[in-house]
């Protein structure tokens, strides 16, 4: 049953359910160029299908061709995040006099340029972005998504800084990155965002492929022998299909320690993502889910796989039994 602090942060929120969230870059998708005042892409992503929440569902709406993100191994980038892209530099300016600090005192939806669905400054719940090796966005799947960086204080002002790790060469140029964020339940209805954008590693010297990514795990939670280490998946939370993480309303997932995400740039990406206890407790997305009662053998080497799926949903994988 929902808290008391719950459903009284739910209802001084409701005034403001307009206003949530996103990045905003000219290399992302659905960015409007010709639109200052827009904030489609910061509406939150819940009970949709797959074709409505991927992506956004901006999928058909990609940047010019010169707009790519450009990454830098081992050093740092800067995000501007906001409700309406209005209240950036690509609308009127910052709605922030300074767009680098956390409003002090807090104020989690009346400061000029969004809803961090944190009513306490201890609530704030952390994001992070993924990278896709891929230079096609309609050839990307859930599961070549890649967490990369994840800032455990963020939302938390206009302009966000991400280390990124010492990431390889994307292939032509081109790789699909995206900035994804889940708020606590404390602040308000559970959601998801997802915010893509074209990217690219400029100066990268190291060659090795990133590891095959594993869906999250809350640590220590019952049942679970310990946090998922290693590459690993965005989570994909609340909508009607396509998900990789389980839990019920109001206990929401987020990028934490809580899930195994590290401050930072993530440098465990080149592990294949695995259960810190028992490899064959590996949990592996899928693009294209089964029909009830499919047994899908998968082939990790050394590790082999079984998981019972039922439609729009893959088990964690201590309910599996490991053949």
């Amino acid at each position: 049953m929902p808290s008391l602090r719950f459903l009284v942060a739910l209802a001084a929120l409701t005034a403001n359910a307009s206003a949530h969230l996103s990045i905003w870059t000219p290399a992302m998708f659905g960015f409007e160029p010709n639109e200052i005042n827009t904030s489609n892409m910061s509406q939150p992503l819940q009970d949709y299908p797959f074709s409505t929440w991927w992506w956004h569902g901006a999928l058909d709406l990609p940047p010019a061709a010169d707009q790519i993100f450009a990454l830098t191994p081992n050093a740092t980038i800067d995000i501007a995040i906001s409700s309406n892209k209005g209240q950036t530099p690509f609308g009127s300016g910052w709605a922030s006099a300074n767009p680098r600090l956390a409003p002090d005192p807090w104020t989690n939806a009346d400061n000029g340029w969004g809803n961090m669905h944190a009513p306490a400054r201890t609530d704030v719940a952390g994001s992070a972005l993924g990278i896709a090796y891929k230079s096609d966005a309609h050839a990307v799947t859930p599961d070549d998504f890649v967490i990369f960086s994840v800032k455990h204080d963020s939302p938390a002002r206009q302009l966000e800084t991400f280390a990124v790790p010492d990431l390889p060469a994307c292939p032509d140029g081109r790789c699909m990155c995206a900035w994804f964020w889940i708020h606590k339940s404390i602040g308000g209805t559970d959601q998801m965002y997802m915010a893509p954008f074209v990217c690219d590693v400029v100066g990268a010297t190291n060659t090795r492929s990133l590891a095959r990514p594993a869906a999250p795990r809350k640590c220590g939670s019952g049942g679970v022998k310990g946090c998922v280490q290693g590459a690993k998946s965005p989570m994909y939370w609340k909508n009607l299909e396509g998900n990789n993480m389980w839990e019920p309303g109001h206990e929401a997932p987020t990028y934490s320690t809580e899930y195994g995400f590290e401050d930072g740039a993530q440098v465990d990406l080149w592990v294949d993502g695995h259960n810190g206890t028992t490899p064959e407790d590996v949990v592996y997305t899928t693009a294209t889910q089964p029909s009830a009662g499919t047994t899908i053998t998968e082939t990790a080497a050394p590790t082999t796989v079984t998981q019972r799926a039922r439609r729009h949903r893959v088990r964690h994988a201590h309910h599996d039994r490991a053949l």
